[in-house]
């Protein structure tokens, strides 16, 4: 049976160029590197290095064996952090709930972190209206939610705040009021207005988003921003979602005359009472926590 130490040495002087290079690298000494390469050179029956130069240099048979040494080397990585998790109890699964509301921008950070740290653990991304997640949440179908602040929560919900979101509205460079300074509020009432259904029925942004005499009804706040594109009608949006289409100059943001300071909006996290929770969900609350501090 092929020894995983003396793999180890094989793969990392092939990849440092030398026996004392490699040492170094994985802690040994050159001794210890080259008896171990010799030790796999036997048991293979092959020589792996040509050692006639000054530094050994892979054989055709070594050629080879490395590229099949370096799938294998990465296998035998993901069955030691596989086992690693499952003795510390890292979960399996986590499920997050996020109001349409809420852009994924204010998770994929976090993510990309959490794939990072714990690689064998697998997130399902639900989105759903603020009353489904509470339901869900409450019944255990969740681990945790993301929503856009709002009335007093259920007793049994810890919250955080994590985020706050800037919001803005948007027209299509074509719109008539895309070429003015200040829009007068009786413009954006007779311009049609793109909403989607979760923002239309939010007890805080419904009030005092909707404006317009003509409503369009989109799915998600990405099939609204998709509309106004079109120019189908204007938007109050997320800025967070809007800076690079600005940008480019697909979307052009105005401000109405209503609005004398910057609309802001907070982002809830949200998780039960009396719940053990894993190293996963811990680890991606506490990131949350700290990007709501910069």
């Amino acid at each position: 049976m092929i020894n995983l130490d003396s793999l180890l040495a094989f793969v990392t002087a092939a990849d440092k160029g030398s026996f004392s290079a490699a040492g170094r690298h994985i802690g040994k000494s050159q001794s210890t590197v080259s008896v171990s390469v010799n030790n796999l050179e036997l048991d293979l029956g092959v020589s792996l290095f040509d050692r006639s130069g000054k530094y050994p240099v892979l054989t055709v048979e070594g050629e080879r064996l490395y590229k099949q040494a370096k799938v294998l080397m990465r296998q035998a990585d993901r069955i030691e952090h596989y086992t690693a998790a499952v003795r510390d109890k890292v979960e399996n699964k986590i499920k997050i709930g996020l109001d349409p509301l809420v852009p994924f921008a204010v998770i994929e950070t976090a993510l990309e972190k959490m794939a990072q740290k714990f690689p064998f653990t697998q997130i399902q991304i639900i989105k759903e209206t603020r009353e489904k997640l509470f339901e869900d949440l409450g019944e255990d179908r969740l681990d945790f939610a993301l929503h856009l602040s709002a009335e007093a929560l259920p007793d049994y919900f810890e919250f955080a705040s994590v985020a706050q979101l800037e919001w803005a509205c948007v027209c299509s460079p074509d719109c008539e009021m895309a070429d003015l300074d200040i829009v007068p509020s009786e413009l954006m009432t007779t311009e049609r207005q793109i909403l989607c259904a979760s923002m239309h029925d939010h007890p805080v942004l419904g009030p005092v988003s909707v404006l317009s005499q003509s409503i369009w009804l989109a799915h998600e706040q990405d099939d609204m921003i998709r509309m106004v594109e079109q120019g189908i009608g204007w938007a109050f949006l997320p800025k967070i979602m809007l800076d690079e289409r600005v940008g480019m100059g697909t979307l052009v943001e105005f401000t109405p005359d209503y609005q004398k300071v910057n609309q802001m909006y907070g982002v809830d996290l949200l998780w039960k009472t009396n719940t053990q929770y894993g190293p996963v969900f811990k680890y991606l609350r506490e990131l949350l926590f700290e990007a709501s501090k910069k």
